[in-house]
């Protein structure tokens, strides 16, 4: 008994990086970077030179967040989220962009 031989699918070469992917990744680590820099600055009240009395009401003060280490949050977060939608798009591309659609590839129409 002879078997015929199955013909495999066609399978195109690995393709590097894009353009897009490339710059992508580089402003999303540029961004998680800077936003790492930003929040780790510590602009907070000085340790040294201030011993006047205590104010008389019973209220604590707390000083609100510097704008810098705010703004290195926001980098931090949207250089995260850049870096995962880069991520996304490359595995799309590298499985053949078919993903989630619930279609298979090798099956034939009927």
């Amino acid at each position: 008994m002879t078997t015929s031989p199955v013909p495999e699918p066609a399978r195109t070469p690995p393709r590097g990086l894009g353009r897009g992917e490339v710059l992508g990744f580089v402003a999303g680590v540029l961004l998680v970077g800077v936003g790492v820099w930003f929040a780790s600055r510590s602009y907070g009240a000085a340790s040294f030179g201030w011993f006047a009395y205590a104010p008389l009401s019973g209220e604590t003060l707390y000083p609100s967040r510097p704008w810098s280490q705010v703004l290195g949050f926001v980098a931090l977060g949207a250089g995260l989220l850049v870096l995962g939608f880069v991520a996304g798009w490359a595995v799309a591309r590298r499985r053949g962009g078919d993903v989630g659609t619930g279609a298979d590839p090798t099956s034939t129409p009927r």
